[in-house]
């Protein structure tokens, strides 16, 4: 259901509450909620994750919707980045994000491990490859290591959300001096909401992409 017919439904709602002014609140209450879940959902149920062998499962349909969610925009705003940060550098990053199925309060989770992706300049040559613990090591041999700073929800569906990581740099070449990077523009790299007993310590890799800003 699309928020312009959530929206014509909830007006045909207040038109009745009006006239049968006599029901609890609740009763118009139930009907609001769904109205909301539909318009932000649609509906669709979770796809289950078949088990797979060797201790990895499938990974959910690749990407994710570069459309605009009104809901999600909401809450979306610019990464706190100091006014005095000058951007040098910008890379396209294409990889996946690594979960694995462990056991927590209240069911079965998956959890982030770790990134594996290639950041590619303008010309497609791969310049720097983004690892485990927010590692980045560009191709003279020249890293940073990052810790998280602020971060946002993506204004997209299934996306990542967007960081802004405060990174020390390691080693003479293109990345020394870099006191902050910008991971957004993303697209994919989510897991489904949860993962069956069966599933526990399988492994599952979901494709991504992002832009990456780097400042000093």
């Amino acid at each position: 259901m699309g928020p312009r017919i959530a929206l014509i439904a909830a007006s045909l709602f207040g038109r009745l509450r009006d006239r049968w002014h006599g029901l609890p609140a609740a009763a118009w209450a139930l009907p609001a909620i769904l109205l909301f879940g539909c318009a932000q959902h649609g509906g669709a149920p979770a796809t289950a994750v078949p088990e797979q062998a060797a201790g990895e499962a499938a990974a959910p349909a690749a990407g994710g919707s570069a459309a605009p969610n009104p809901i999600y925009s909401l809450f979306h705003r610019p990464l706190r980045t100091p006014d005095d940060a000058k951007e040098f550098l910008r890379l396209h990053g294409k990889g996946v994000q690594i979960f694995r199925c462990e056991a927590r309060e209240g069911g079965q989770r998956w959890l982030n491990k770790l990134p594996e992706a290639e950041l590619q300049d303008d010309a497609g040559k791969v310049v720097v490859r983004l690892g485990a613990n927010q590692t980045f090591e560009h191709v003279d041999g020249s890293r940073l290591v990052g810790e998280v700073a602020d971060h946002v929800p993506a204004p997209v569906d299934n996306a990542l959300v967007w960081l802004l990581l405060k990174t020390r740099s390691y080693g003479k070449g293109a990345l020394a001096g870099t006191a902050y990077v910008q991971r957004i523009d993303t697209i994919g790299g989510m897991p489904p909401e949860g993962c069956a007993a069966s599933q526990l310590n399988q492994v599952l890799r979901v494709e991504f992409s992002a832009d990456f800003i780097f400042f000093r």
